[in-house]
């Protein structure tokens, strides 16, 4: 992975198909977050561990936040900043658990959404808005969907 030094978080862009449409799964960011990032809808990520790669990272932390496993689409993340996201696939049966951190205790996300790339690029935390724009055409080349 290029760039891998300068990366502290990662995580994955999660999605299903709905009706041969994508949908995103929109976790509900906390209010504080809600509201330093003037958004409302975050991805399931966090802070790499130490010793652990920011592949590793990003499965660890779609786990615990969402309690899904995702299968990848794109072998290298799409970077922002200190942000590596990848873009991955879960049946749509797949259920959403949220649970509390297991090393705080507590809940990071208010629950989630499923939601269309609009939706999602409309109402996510300003920060992901570049990533999940780039992320768009991956997960619609993957549904052969042309958007208009």
């Amino acid at each position: 992975m290029k760039n891998q030094i300068n990366i502290t978080a990662s995580g994955i862009i999660v999605f299903r198909n709905k009706n041969n449409h994508p949908e995103l799964l929109g976790l509900i960011a906390l209010p504080k977050y809600r509201k330093r990032s003037k958004g409302i809808y975050d991805v399931p990520k966090g802070r790499i561990d130490e010793g652990e790669t920011p592949y590793q990272s990003a499965f660890r932390e779609c786990l615990e936040e969402s309690g899904l496993n995702p299968k990848l689409i794109i072998k290298e993340p799409i970077v922002n900043g200190p942000l590596a996201l990848w873009v991955g696939y879960v049946d749509p049966e797949d259920e959403v658990v949220l649970e509390a951190n297991p090393y705080s205790g507590e809940y990071e996300h208010e629950g989630y959404k499923w939601l269309t790339i609009k939706e999602m690029k409309s109402n996510c935390l300003n920060y992901l808005r570049p990533i999940i724009n780039k992320a768009e055409k991956e997960i619609l080349d993957y549904f052969k969907i042309w958007s208009d």
